[in-house]
């Protein structure tokens, strides 16, 4: 009979603890969401601090690395020359019109102007070129003239080799688009020294 009262009581036990473990209580659950939105917060918080500039460096690099492969194919495919125009903050895309350089009707080529504080140097053969000022006003009567690109995509797939440089405000290092004669555009981003 020992034997038996003993296993009873045993099950009746694990029985009633079940019961009590069946689920969380709200304060627990309360506990653990809260927990967790504070890691979250912290988490969001670190990224956005510290990862901005990186981020906005690295996403405008490669924005320009797309829009200037987009460029060189566009040349080829309408057959004339693309020019690009680097402004000392800001850069956008001509085509040669019927006499001169004109602004590109394309969305997707037109100005871009870089965030505050932030500035493009240009090396064309290891020399800085200056940056171009160029003539923004709309005239719908007629095209506006723009000055001649130092950067031309050709029809043929060729480029006038350069070196882009993206100077970001808070960030140590510069991105760099380099462009090859024959058409290759490479980007080179470097992560900050930790």
């Amino acid at each position: 009979m020992a034997g038996t009262f003993l296993s009873s009581g045993l099950s009746h036990s694990k029985s009633s603890s079940r019961r009590q473990q069946a689920g969380f209580t709200l304060l627990e659950l309360l506990i653990v969401v809260f927990i967790i939105s504070l890691i979250s917060a912290g988490f969001i918080k670190l990224s956005v601090g510290f990862g901005s500039a990186t981020q906005l460096l690295e996403n405008e690099t490669k924005r320009l690395h797309r829009l200037l492969n987009l460029t060189a194919q566009e040349a080829i495919l309408q057959g004339s020359g693309i020019g690009l125009l680097i402004e000392a903050d800001a850069y956008h895309f001509v085509a040669y019109g019927q006499e001169d350089w004109v602004t590109f009707d394309d969305d997707m080529l037109k100005r871009h102007q870089l965030p505050e504080d932030w500035h493009l140097e240009l090396k064309q053969y290891d020399e800085v070129v200056p940056p171009v000022v160029a003539d923004l006003k709309k005239d719908e009567t007629k095209e506006v003239k723009q000055p001649t690109p130092s950067i031309i995509f050709y029809a043929t797939g060729e480029v006038t080799p350069f070196q882009l440089q993206i100077y970001a405000a808070d960030y140590p290092d510069p991105s760099l688009i380099e462009v090859k004669e024959n058409g290759k555009i490479e980007m080179h981003f470097q992560e900050p020294d930790q």
